[in-house]
């Protein structure tokens, strides 16, 4: 790739759609997670004495995001869009890294329900500055 490169990604806690945009092409890379679902169907209840683990199930999510961190160019500017909590905690440990390596980038997040792969890749580009050609009926 010989242009500017931007790479968005749409994440929430079952997975991740990372796509790396140029003028030229577009690289899709999607990545399951392996975190347990917040909802217990079994055992007891959780309690104060007791609590639910999420202990547990924050230990999937910081692994989860390393595998997404890992997927993403160092020198693209970046577009996180996703679920709530989920890409909050996500672009925290993404610009923490970028921090620690000395890196400066554009960071951009945005919280909201799922995308399709379509409306990913135009707020990619939009954010990058070259929105599509839409075409007008006569």
């Amino acid at each position: 790739m010989t242009g500017p490169r931007t790479t968005g990604v749409w994440i929430s806690a079952n997975s991740a759609t990372v796509l790396r945009w140029s003028p030229e092409l577009t690289v899709r890379h999607r990545i399951d997670s392996a975190v347990p679902g917040r909802h217990r169907s079994t055992g007891r209840q959780p309690t104060e004495k007791h609590p639910a683990g999420e202990g547990h199930r924050d230990e999937h999510m910081r692994t989860f995001f390393v595998q997404v961190a890992q997927a993403l160019p160092v020198d693209d500017d970046l577009l996180l869009v996703g679920d709530g909590e989920v890409v909050e905690h996500f672009a925290e440990q993404v610009r923490t890294d970028d921090d620690s390596h000395g890196r400066k980038r554009r960071i951009e997040v945005e919280t909201g329900g799922p995308l399709t792969e379509r409306q990913l890749l135009a707020r990619i580009r939009t954010f990058a500055g070259s929105p599509a050609k839409r075409y007008l009926p006569r």
